[in-house]
């Protein structure tokens, strides 16, 4: 297993010990799911049911958590999982080696360059199986994807829907001209709704706030778009998935941000820690709230930060539609407690944009759906424990 980066927020702090610990507990997790059932040898078509369950493994430690699926290769018939990062800050599949697959039965190589994170790979085609929650396999035929060659290799599952999919200028690699990549679940047109269901918070973070590994979240794909979501469009000719945040509230109290700001974007995180922004004008990095926190190491790299652990409110829209929901740390058990929003002058992980992430935590108390097809994403408030 490769613990591999991700794009809009930092990693799970984990110490050589415990990245021991959580890669053993992922080989007991993919073992048990191995010993459900075989998948099919070769690419099967896609279910015939209006949905489609697969399960996510959640790393959680410090109040940050990260989403793992488990993907299989046509024709390896060992069983054996790759476990990649779900990334919704990035836009295509990245698989670490492909040693592994390049003697494996339906896979072309459209052309080489280097993925996202700079390592050199082939961008090649082909079927990515998916074990289904149910012993089965849901199949993706011709995915477009990036199989690292060498460098530091990286495994990431991009979840997100830039819109058009070249805004972001890793989905048109140079190497393959007249190509434009898409985010891997985005192939096969059958399901174009991924909902990503994770479980309590009280599961992912355990009780004592140590590293903590489970397996009972969920990625579940549509044919047709599941009841009780408020879906916005999202934002045009931006690298990643992001809306537009209309108001923010501190522990109850509204805020002027984003006021001024010019064309703030809220970046959809489907993994991570708390809300973070970048605040230029000042409407709430220097005001003093009541319920301050000690800041991440993190932080290092941005400018001016105060950091909180009070309740935050926050108002989303795309311009015609919003949605509003309240991350109330109340609710939340003790370990996931201590940090709800990081707010800065300038924050490094904004990417140089001005605005905010919603932060993993608002996956806590929202089921996100992202709709690969009409690019939008929506939210469904949970209760989250």
């Amino acid at each position: 297993m490769i613990f591999s980066p991700h794009t809009l927020h930092a990693a799970v702090p984990l110490s050589d010990e415990h990245r021991a610990a959580v890669i053993q507990k992922f080989v007991l997790i993919a073992e048990a799911r191995k010993a459900q059932g075989e998948p099919a040898p070769a690419p099967a078509p896609a279910p015939a049911g209006d949905s489609v369950s697969i399960d996510l493994t959640t790393v959680s430690q410090a109040g940050n958590f990260d989403a793992y699926v488990g993907i299989r290769f046509n024709g390896d018939d060992t069983g054996s999982l790759t476990s990649l990062i779900v990334d919704s800050g990035n836009s295509t599949l990245i698989v670490p080696y492909w040693e592994h697959i390049q003697d494996l039965p339906g896979y072309t190589v459209l052309g080489a360059g280097r993925e996202p994170w700079g390592s050199p790979a082939n961008i090649v085609k082909g079927p990515i199986l998916l074990p289904t929650s149910d012993g089965g396999v849901y199949t993706i035929p011709d995915c477009v994807f990036y199989a690292c060659t060498g460098g530091s290799r990286t495994a990431n599952f991009g979840a997100g829907r830039p819109t058009p999919w070249s805004a972001n200028g890793w989905n048109t690699p140079s190497g393959v001209p007249g190509l434009v990549m898409q985010a891997p679940l985005s192939y096969n047109t059958d399901y174009p709704y991924a909902e990503f269901s994770y479980a309590s918070a009280e599961e992912i973070f355990g009780a004592d706030g140590a590293p903590t590994v489970v397996s009972n979240s969920f990625l579940v794909l549509y044919r047709s778009q599941p009841s009780g979501y408020t879906v916005l469009q999202t934002l045009q000719n931006l690298e990643w998935m992001a809306v537009i945040p209309q108001s923010l509230s501190i522990e109850g109290t509204g805020t002027p941000w984003p006021g001024s700001v010019s064309a703030p974007i809220a970046m959809v995180d489907t993994g991570g820690g708390p809300v973070f922004l970048s605040d230029p004008d000042g409407y709430v990095y220097q005001t003093t709230w009541g319920d301050p926190a000690a800041c991440p190491g993190w932080t290092s790299t941005s400018l001016n930060c105060q950091c909180i652990s009070g309740q935050i409110g926050l108002q989303l829209g795309d311009g015609t539609t919003s949605v509003s929901y309240t991350i109330d740390p109340a609710l939340l058990p003790a370990p996931a407690k201590g940090l709800t929003a990081v707010l800065c002058q300038t924050n490094a992980f904004m990417m140089g944009r001005q605005g905010m992430n919603i932060g993993g935590i608002s996956a806590l108390f929202n089921d996100i759906l992202v709709d690969y097809a009409g690019s939008q994403v929506g939210f469904r408030a949970k209760a989250p424990t």
